[in-house]
This record gives C-alpha cells, sequence and structure tokens, in this order.
C-alpha cells in the first residue's frame, strides 16, 4: 500500500558524548540546545510516517473490495472510463488508483494536463469513502486544493487516497499523486455526504 522505495526517517539515539560536567560549563544556551538535539533523536513509531498520514488502513473482505473496484472498473459509462482510471487497490479507508498518461490526458507542453491529474485524484477520494459507505450514499465534493509539485510525464501515474475523517455528514480525505517516482502532487478533498434512499 506504501511506497516501499521511499526512504523512511530514521531516528538514532544520540551520539553525544559530551561529560555532564562539560555540558554544565557550555552554560545555558548551549545546554538548552544539547536537550532540543537530544530530542530530535527521539525514534518516531512507524505508523507516524507521513506516508500513511498518521493513520492505519485495515484490509476489505476481498468479495467487498472486488464489488466497490467494479463500479469503477466495468462499469464505463462515467467520467473515470473516459480518462482510464482503473482501481488498483483498495482498504478500508484508503485506495490506489492508476491512470496511463498518454496524449488525450497531456496539455500542449507534453505533460499531464492540470484537470486530469485533479480528476485522477478525486475519483481516489470517492473510492476510499466507497469502502466506508453502503452502495448507494451520494459521495459529493464540496472542496478540493491541490498543490502541484512535479511536471508528469508520459507514464504510469498513481493516486493514493487517504480517509482521515468521516462522519455521517462529511468526510476529508488527503491525496498523494505519483509518476515517475516522485511525488508529482498532493490534494486535501471534503465532501459531503447523504445517504441513499429514495429520491424526491
Amino acid at each position: 500500500m506504501y511506497r516501499a522505495d521511499e526512504p523512511q526517517p530514521e531516528f538514532e539515539s544520540s551520539q553525544q558524548t559530551d561529560s555532564p560536567q562539560q555540558n554544565d560549563r557550555a552554560g545555558p544556551l548551549a545546554r538548552g540546545a544539547l536537550e532540543t538535539h537530544a530530542m530530535a533523536n527521539i525514534r518516531v513509531p512507524a505508523q507516524l510516517y507521513s506516508g500513511r498520514h498518521g493513520h492505519e488502513f485495515p484490509a476489505l473482505d476481498p468479495e467487498v473490495a472486488h464489488e466497490i473496484a467494479a463500479r469503477f472498473n466495468e462499469d464505463t459509462r462515467f467520467f473515470p472510463a473516459l480518462l482510464g482510471i482503473k482501481v488498483v487497490e483498495l482498504r478500508s479507508g484508503y485506495a490506489r488508483l492508476a491512470v496511463e498518461n498518454r496524449t488525450q490526458l497531456m496539455q500542449p507542453a507534453g505533460v499531464m494536463h492540470g484537470g486530469a491529474s485533479f480528476g485522477l485524484a478525486d475519483t481516489a477520494v470517492a473510492a476510499a469513502l466507497a469502502t466506508l459507505y453502503e452502495a448507494g450514499t451520494l459521495l459529493l465534493t464540496i472542496e478540493m486544493k491541490i498543490n502541484y509539485l512535479e511536471p508528469i510525464p508520459a507514464g504510469l501515474v498513481t493516486a493514493e487516497a487517504f480517509v482521515l475523517r468521516a462522519s455521517k455528514r462529511s468526510a476529508y480525505a488527503e491525496v498523494d499523486v505519483w509518476a515517475n517516482g516522485q511525488l508529482a502532487a498532493r490534494a486535501t478533498t471534503t465532501y459531503m455526504i447523504r445517504p441513499s434512499g429514495p429520491s424526491t
């Protein structure tokens, strides 16, 4: 689920060898710097690494995951199919989607159009939310912001969506868009949740 090739922060114990007497002679400002240095070397638990956005995302029942993926991958009537987006992995509150960046999704400079990567990120959130709400629930984007960090060349582009808060009425998620081994964009989204029911 997470990028194994990304370096993870490793905080080793401090190698400070100064004796307490040397530290006392250093004065209060230097002692404070040494204390700050020691605090910076505290080992951080793996689940707090930013690649997991501070959360755990349990596995889904395989049948449930397949049914949700089929809604996106096999129903070709809607916008995600037009872009060629496919669901690759689903966990509870997490989705990884992929699309091949090709000429039709590019702008004249030869990189992915911002609207295409925006659509990929938004669709990834919809898929992640689909793992948390029953089929038929309306999942409506009410706010989305994206930062484009790197140009996206031709080739495979993936988006990982992480739902960080979900309630009966709203949900908040973050999305990482990866291309060419780099984090190419990051988005934040807020969704309105409306339960399924008869139309009025």
